[in-house]
């Protein structure tokens, strides 16, 4: 997406320009807006557009000076100028600046503006493809490290062959022999958690630290490559002596990739996982060394007793089951655990973790797993806590975990804390008949259940028992049952294995027809839909 900025001192021309047109249809973002020039130079600094989009009249500094101060300092950047019939001689100064268009301001209609930015789009391919030319042309090293990389991603991904890198690797200066390699891949552990601490401007420059640090760190002796696959992963590709890594090139590999950790970690705070392949023959290889260093890497979530695997040393487990099911007896047994013995339900999920490590799940059967066991969690409690300070869902935090055993560790956390939680606020005090009531209906929400069958379990007349319910939470029986069946359909819903007749089924509805329209009134979709 092209970033926008527009400037223009008057309000409604603004806001009338933002929703004249869907813009992220047309390829462009709008990312900030100014009154004028001096406001405008500001919020350029921090975003830099590809389009600055501004009126020619203005206070404090005009459209005219704006071009003027913005070209000195960045190249590249198109002009869309606004003007008043009265202002044409301005428009044609603005022209002759640089600006790409000039819109009537009283006579804009959506199909003009979005012709000067198919005109503005054409621009900056332009000037893309030209800039790639003359980077090429006179060795200029970014644009030779943007060549190189988008080469070597080429290669990987098969759309270029081994003599095309062979003839290209003189003039864009790859230090790379054909000869054997390896390909070590670096991940950076909880980078969406990371950037969002950085701009896009801040991004680009952890992107240059990291990269500087492991041409620092790898000997310049070293025949070697680094791309940057993106801002959160990374290859080192090295030239080695023997078609396989002996004892002392694995030590020397170790030495070096635990040297890259410590410096990220000591200068940068980040730490990160590495992936190793075997010994490939030669360019022509890169792509199953490249294969054979994400799934070393992602081993890693499998085993946190290291944060540097090796290809040819991990265990050659086929991680292709993608989906963990618990059954419904299962999920019962859990909840009762849950409930009755903090123990039992540590041990079950051990169970869990164990199997999920040594029986080819994936990591996405392993995610989909625990949310499944924390959502049993969730449901055993009538109150639940907020972990990190409440700024995220338990269930992101569970996304943003690096590895199966910092999943596991946030479940138990979380189980913990909701008894904690719930014993803090008054879980030693008798409960109401309400209060009875929900708990049972949170437990047993699958069985056929009803306002007499709850009434009886804990010895209080049904009707009493109605009027009491609805005064202390507000909804009635039936409302709050229902409730409950849908969220957990809708949870359900998710896994798209499980048939829509199962999930009637799992919540306590043996007719699907009837589920099925109940679903629909309440969330105004059908189950397929919702799905969907």
């Amino acid at each position: 997406m092209k970033k926008v900025l527009i400037v223009d001192d008057e309000l409604l021309m603004r806001i009338g320009l933002k929703s004249m047109i869907h813009w992220e249809e047309q390829g462009f973002r709008i990312i900030g807006e100014a009154a004028n020039g001096k406001e405008a130079l500001e919020l350029v600094e921090l975003h830099r557009p590809e389009l600055i989009i501004t009126d020619i009249k203005m206070p404090v500094m005009d459209g005219l000076e704006l071009i003027r101060e913005n070209s000195r300092r960045f190249e590249g950047c198109q002009y869309i100028i606004l003007s008043c019939l009265d202002e044409f001689q301005y428009a044609q100064e603005a022209v002759r600046l640089g600006a790409a268009d000039y819109l009537i301001k009283s006579d804009i209609k959506p199909q003009q503006l979005i012709d000067a930015l198919g005109k503005i789009q054409k621009r900056l391919a332009q000037n893309s493809m030209q800039g790639e030319a003359e980077a090429l042309k006179g060795h200029v090293k970014e644009g030779i490290g943007f060549l190189k990389e988008t080469l070597f991603k080429e290669l990987v991904s098969g759309f270029r062959d081994e003599a095309e890198i062979i003839q290209k690797s003189g003039p864009l200066g790859i230090a790379l022999q054909q000869g054997p390699m390896l390909l070590a891949k670096l991940r950076v552990d909880r980078f969406d958690q990371l950037r969002r601490k950085y701009v896009e401007q801040d991004e680009k420059l952890l992107r240059y630290s990291i990269v500087n640090m492991m041409e620092e760190l790898v000997s310049r002796k070293r025949r070697r490559e680094i791309i940057v696959e993106n801002s959160a992963e990374y290859w080192l590709i090295l030239n080695m002596e023997n078609d396989f890594l002996d004892q002392e090139d694995m030590q020397l590999c170790n030495r070096l990739f635990a040297k890259i950790q410590a410096s990220l970690k000591d200068f940068l705070n980040i730490t990160a996982a590495i992936g190793v392949s075997s010994v490939v023959p030669g360019f022509g290889g890169l792509k199953r060394a490249h294969r054979e260093a994400d799934i070393a890497a992602r081993e890693l979530f499998f085993d946190s007793s290291t944060r540097i695997a090796y290809y040819d040393q991990i265990t050659q487990k086929s991680r292709r089951l993608d989906t963990y099911s618990i059954s419904q007896d299962e999920e019962r047994r859990f909840r009762l655990e849950v409930e009755s013995s903090v123990e039992g339900a540590v041990r079950y999920m051990d169970a869990v973790r164990l199997e999920l490590q040594e029986k080819g799940y994936s990591e996405h059967a392993a995610r989909k797993a625990y949310i499944s066991l924390l959502s049993v969690i969730s449901s055993c409690y009538p109150s639940l806590p907020e972990l990190g300070g409440g700024e995220a869902s338990v269930y992101e935090l569970l996304l943003q975990e690096e590895t199966l055993d910092g999943m596991h560790r946030l479940a138990l956390r979380y189980l913990e804390e909701c008894q904690r939680h719930n014993r803090n606020g008054g879980a030693d005090r008798p409960q109401s008949y309400a209060e009875q009531a929900r708990k049972i209906i949170m437990t047993s929400y699958a069985e056929d259940i009803s306002l007499q069958t709850v009434a009886d379990a804990i010895n209080v007349n049904a009707s009493y028992l109605s009027r009491v319910f609805k005064q202390e939470t507000g909804e009635n029986f039936i409302s709050l049952l229902t409730r409950i069946r849908i969220e957990r359909a809708q949870s359900l819903l998710k896994d798209k294995h499980m048939r829509v007749y199962e999930v009637a089924n799992r919540v306590g509805y043996q007719n699907t027809t009837y589920f099925s329209k109940l679903f629909k009134k309440m969330t105004g979709s059908s189950p397929e839909e919702y799905r969907g």
